[in-house]
């Protein structure tokens, strides 16, 4: 997945969560990311839940680790925690459900398509329920 490119108060940087910073954010916060998303959308977050994300969400973009925490500390130090919640929220969003752009429904670019299903369903425009 590409990363995000966000305005927050430690600047504009890109974010992106992989694997292995979802385990790091996993253990820090003893949740899994939906849960997480969840935790914060209830208003229900901790300090460490914001930085935890913006942190690994850096490191994941490509920035060193040390790097990534002297700006979210720095950043937290200077600005009230509140402003650190919709950065954390679409940092998970684009992990969970894809970058904000990538909207469901458009036609996948030409040469990259797949195929799924049976022949039977290549005439069907029924929508599909479940």
């Amino acid at each position: 997945m590409q990363p995000v490119v966000i305005q927050w108060a430690g600047g504009e940087h890109a974010f992106r969560l992989g694997l292995a910073e979802l385990e790091t954010i996993q253990q820090k916060t003893d949740c899994g990311p939906e849960y997480l998303l969840h935790r914060i959308n209830a208003a229900q977050w901790h300090i460490g839940d914001l930085m935890e994300v913006l942190r690994n969400g850096l490191i994941g973009a490509g920035m060193p680790h040390v790097d990534a925490l002297k700006i979210v500390r720095k950043a937290f130090d200077n600005h009230p925690a509140i402003l650190f919640k919709v950065p954390a929220q679409a940092v998970l969003a684009a992990f969970l459900f894809g970058p904000p752009d990538d909207q469901p429904g458009e036609d996948s670019p030409a040469g990259d398509q797949t195929q799924t299903g049976s022949n039977a369903d290549a005439g069907s425009s029924a929508p599909i329920t479940g």
